[in-house]
Formats: C-alpha cells, structure tokens, sequence
C-alpha cells in the first residue's frame, strides 16, 4: 500500500505533467505557466483552501492584467514615472497582502500585473496576447488539479473535519473526566500534570482554528457539511469557549496545587484537600459542571448532524440549548491576529526600497536576460518580504540545492529527449522526488522552491522549438540570487525577529 505522502506526490505529478503536456498539444508558448498554477494549489493544506486559492487565481490574473494595460497605456513612455509608480504599487500590495481573506488575491494581482508590464515589453498587442495566454494557462492548471485531485485518490476535506471535531471532542470528555476525579479527591494531582493539559488543550485549540476555517471555504463537493454549516460553526464556538473555560479552570487550580505543596519533597497532592475554603470549591465545581454539561451537549448535537444528511430544523433544541458569547464572525476576527499596520507598512517600504535597488542595479550595471532581473526580483520582494529571516536563509539553501540539480539534468539529460513522452517522463519523476522528500511540515517551502526551479531553469526545453543552452539557465539562476541577495539585505537590516 502507498502511503498519503506518496499518494499526494504521485496526484502532483500527474496533475503537473499532464498541464505541460495539453499546453504544448495545444500549442501554447508557455506552458510552466500552467505547471506552475498546479504547484502552487497543490501546496495549500486541503482541497478546500485550494479551490479557494483558484479562485483568487483566476481573478488576480485578471485585475492584475488590467492594472498592466493601464499602466503600459499612460506610462509606456515616461520611464522614471513608470518605475515609481511600480515600486509604490509593491509597497501597497505588500501592506494589504496581509489580509488572512483576500491576501493571496493581492499578491497574485501584483505579480501578474508585473509580468505582463515586462513580459509584454509595453507593446499593447504583445501583452494582450500575453494577458489571454496567462489566463489560459492559469485556467488549464487549475482544470487540471481540479480534475486529478477529484479522480485520483480523492481526500474529502469534509472527512477530515468530522474527524477532527470528534477528536476534539473525545479529548474535551475524557480530560473533564479526569479533572472531576481530581477535584472529588479520586485523583492526585501535580504541577506537571496541569501544565500538561494547558499544553493539550493550547494543541486543540490550533487545530480548532485549522480545520474550521474550511466553514468559509468553498464546499468542494462536502454536500452534507454545505447544508449543516451554520450548526457545525456554532459547535466550533461551543468547543472554543469551553476550552478557555477549562484553560481558566486548571489556572486557579494550578495556583491552588501550588500554594499547598510547600514540601518540595510532595509532587503530588489532593486538590479536594488542597482547596483552602469552601467557596473556591464551591466555585471550581460549577465551573466543572458547566464545562462538562456544554460537552455533553456538543457531543449530542455532533451525533445528530452525522446522523443526517437532510436540513436542519434551526430551533431544535439540540441546538437552542447551546449557549455562546461570541459569534462567528467575531471569533474568526479574534483567530486573525493581523499584524500591527506599523509593521505592514514598514514590510511595504522594505519591499519598495529593495525594489528602487533592483532597478537602479538594472539601469547602471549591464545585467543579462533585458527585464527578468527587475522582474525576479519584484515577484521575490513580495513573497519573501512577509516572511521570517530563517525562512528567507532557507529559501536561498533550496535555490542552490535543486538549482544545481536542475541544471545538471538540464545540461545531461534532457538534450537527449526526442518525445513529448520524454519530457513528461523526466518532470514527472523529478516532481514525485521533490514533493515526496519533502512532505515534512518543515519543508513545505522546499518543495514548492524545487518544482519552480525544476520549470524556471528548464523553461527553453518547453518552448515550441525547445532548445538547450546552459547560458540561459546560468543565467537565470544567478538572477534569482542576485534578487533573492537584495531582498535578504533589506530585510536582515530593517526586519526584527
């Protein structure tokens, strides 16, 4: 049996190979395009969040190209203007590319109006041409994930959620067992064993926040979940405050724990004999009560919409009787910590000021390759810019790691292809290594590094007369740390952390 890692390794090849294929059956210029808007979905952590980033996708290419076509029209001949309004339009997409909702929306929006504004080298013909095959390519991408990952070892996040919220709520059960048993004198309790539960329910609380951020995705053929969503948010938000009740909970009675064990030779004591007076047990009880009744109550409500896949009555009583303070709107609002405005704008001036370097370096100094390296270095200041120093010192590890091993196989191996068959063979292998050494959590951003690279480096091979010239991927590859290189200084020298 294949594992899951394996699995989703082998539905990303697939989807990818056959994107690069139909672009090329299809005669279409650019088909990395495609195999990169297959990268990019695949990357997300469901099926959901993908459908959701497709979306974006799709309208970002388009908003992007229009802001392309208005700013080739007034500015295709006032160079000095056409740059500072660029860099301001970076310095603002990186401000609001922090919204946890339309983020994603603005940073494809950004990157697609600067591939257009070079690519199409301010001729209007050239870059309507070049508007309508990058939606095109986008849309080919986006068909073919759709398609694979619907057919092809199906994971249905709808599946995942349940499982999640039954765990969660097994969890909630048996830890409010236990706690009762502790504060009837049944059980003794120490310091470690509390701060161990405020540990697991710290655990349960983010992976409440992971999994039920999908109630504001698309359903992705959840039909059951579609019908039942309002009920599972309010269970979402019963299962949170009865977290913090409980969070609060084992705080007084770490604090009572801690008062009575004067004699550091006692590690464990009894928290019924423990409580110094009858009003903070008294008071530690109703509030046991109170988080064991809204458990019991969630866990009935859970059972009744498994049960049932038909419409809700609303003014069931499983549901009546569940009592919340806050509403979802202002839990998903306390859940998105946005960063301080500050802060964003001070990443959007990091942005703008690497990208006044990177046009200065292009003006004066005689860089190769016309517009790529204004352009490599526009798209990795936007990316980059939000993200830590250790991540951005990985990110140049992966770049010189899979871009020497692209450019070996480039100048090696694929000189020798006479096929398509070839040419599909060769990505599909490369993208199942890639995708499966680094399925870790900690590599996410390897992976998607290496099935970039794996495209950028060998774009030449995918032209409609492929050639091979090891120049060209020299290159590029220097260009992308040359960009990276201007984009980490600014960021080592003005970011914190």
């Amino acid at each position: 049996m294949l594992g899951l890692a394996t699995k989703e390794a082998i539905k990303v090849a697939l989807a990818f190979t056959s994107a690069i294929v139909l672009a090329l059956l299809f005669g279409w210029e650019k088909p990395y395009w495609a195999a990169i808007t297959v990268v990019t979905l695949a990357a997300n952590e469901s099926y959901s969040h993908s459908i959701q980033a497709a979306q974006n996708r799709i309208m970002g290419t388009i908003v992007g190209a229009s802001i392309a076509i208005a700013m080739i029209a007034f500015f295709a001949q006032e160079r000095m203007l056409f740059i500072g309004t660029f860099i301001l339009l970076a310095g603002i997409s990186t401000v609001m590319s922090y919204d946890r909702k339309h983020g994603y929306f603005v940073r494809i929006t950004f990157i697609v109006c600067t591939l257009i504004c070079f690519m199409g080298s301010f001729d209007d013909i050239t870059s309507v041409n070049m508007i309508f095959l990058r939606l095109q390519e986008t849309l080919l991408g986006v068909v073919m994930f759709s398609l694979v990952y619907r057919f092809v070892w199906p994971i249905n996040s709808e599946v995942n959620f349940y499982a999640q919220h039954n765990s969660i709520t097994e969890q909630l059960t048996e830890l409010v067992a236990e706690l009762t048993d502790c504060l009837n004198g049944k059980k003794e309790v120490s310091i470690d064993q509390l701060l161990a539960h405020q540990a697991n329910l710290v655990k349960m609380t983010e992976s409440i926040k992971s999994q039920s951020l999908i109630l504001d995705l698309p359903s992705a053929g959840s039909y059951q979940l579609s019908h039942q969503r309002k009920q599972w948010k309010l269970l979402t938000i019963a299962s949170y405050e009865t977290i913090e009740r409980l969070t609060q909970w084992l705080e007084q009675a770490k604090s009572i724990v801690g008062n009575a064990d004067a004699n550091p030779e006692v590690i464990k004591v009894s928290l019924l004999q423990a409580v110094s007076n009858e009003d903070s047990l008294i008071q530690l009880n109703e509030k046991l009560m109170q988080s064991a009744s809204m458990v019991t109550r969630i866990q009935v409500a859970k059972d009744y919409l498994l049960s049932t896949s038909t419409r809700i009555d609303k003014n069931s009583k499983t549901f009546t009787d569940i009592n919340v303070t806050l509403t979802w709107q202002e839990l998903v609002k306390q859940w998105d910590i946005a960063l301080p405005l500050s802060l964003r704008i001070k990443d959007g001036l990091i942005v703008m000021a690497a990208l006044a370097t990177s046009f200065a370096l292009w003006i004066y100094t005689p860089l190769p390759n016309g517009y790529m390296f204004p352009m490599l270095s526009a798209v990795m200041a936007v990316n980059l810019s939000a993200l830590p120093k250790f991540i951005v010192n990985e990110a140049l590890v992966g770049i010189c790691i899979f871009g020497a091993l692209v450019t070996l196989e480039y100048v090696f191996i694929m000189p020798s292809f006479t096929e398509v068959w070839h040419l599909a063979m060769f990505y599909f292998v490369n993208i199942v290594v890639i995708w499966r050494l680094c399925a870790a959590p900690q590599l996410a951003l390897q992976k998607v590094i290496g099935a970039n690279l794996l495209v950028v480096l060998t774009m030449s091979a995918l032209h409609l007369t492929p050639s091979f010239d090891i120049t060209v991927s020299l290159n590029m590859l220097v260009q992308v740390f040359m960009a990276i290189a201007v984009v980490r200084f600014f960021v080592g020298v003005f970011k914190e952390g």
